[in-house]
């Protein structure tokens, strides 16, 4: 939504991966500056893209809930249209899958400010595995660094009544018995500045999930 800064580094992230057999679905949510301009012209050079244009905003849940519906590959990965990817993060994380038959591959991640510059933050480095138990201690699956077995979502997609509703449909799906796997190498690169840098307005948002959601106790 109103990505035209960021649209064109994010997709061609994508388009310049190592592994080139893959869909590339952009949903333009009811941008109202040049992000689908952008994208319709990169569009033009790459039959892999699919675009999928909304009137007016829906919000990221419904956004990302539309590819879904739509998506025909045995995974399915996310990117926020302000972060992009290393050309082999794909590859890497559909090896590591295959090799270990696990639903979900997450990856470490580096930041940069608003105009691309690196910050003064060291890199998120994950673990090479995490579960239910410890995704509640720590959401380590950052959601442009997701690649998931789509059979994995039958019957799941964001909802969009949470502020993190990624980490909701992680915790959903580890719940299940689904097995989460870390790659440690920075393969994703993050804008700072979104949605989730207030980390006020992020701690009250995780502790309703964890309340209203996952029915804890006020106290553990």
């Amino acid at each position: 939504y109103n990505s035209m800064n960021t649209i064109e580094q994010s997709v061609k992230s994508v388009l310049s991966q190592t592994m080139p057999d893959f869909e590339l679905l952009v949903v333009d949510d009811g941008s109202q500056d040049e992000t689908f301009k952008i994208i319709s012209e990169i569009a033009k050079k790459d039959s892999r893209i699919k675009i999928l244009k909304n009137d007016r905003n829906l919000g990221v849940a419904k956004a990302r809930n539309m590819a879904l519906e739509i998506a025909t590959g045995k995974y399915v990965a996310f990117l926020d249209s302000d972060d992009y990817w290393e050309k082999e993060k794909l590859e890497k994380q559909v090896e590591l899958l295959e090799g270990k038959a696990g639903d979900i591959c997450y990856t470490s991640y580096r930041f940069v400010n608003s105009e691309g510059m690196p910050v003064k933050r060291l890199p998120y480095i994950v673990p090479e595995k995490t579960d239910y138990k410890n995704m509640l201690r720590e959401n380590v699956i950052g959601l442009s660094t997701a690649l998931v077995r789509r059979d994995a979502l039958k019957g799941r997609e964001f909802d969009g009544r949470w502020f993190h509703e990624d980490y909701v449909l992680w915790l959903d799906l580890l719940r299940d018995g689904k097995t989460a796997w870390g790659l440690q190498e920075v393969l994703v690169t993050y804008r700072t500045g979104g949605r989730s840098s207030d980390k006020l307005n992020v701690a009250i948002n995780r502790w309703r999930i964890y309340r209203y959601h996952e029915r804890l106790p006020v106290v553990l």
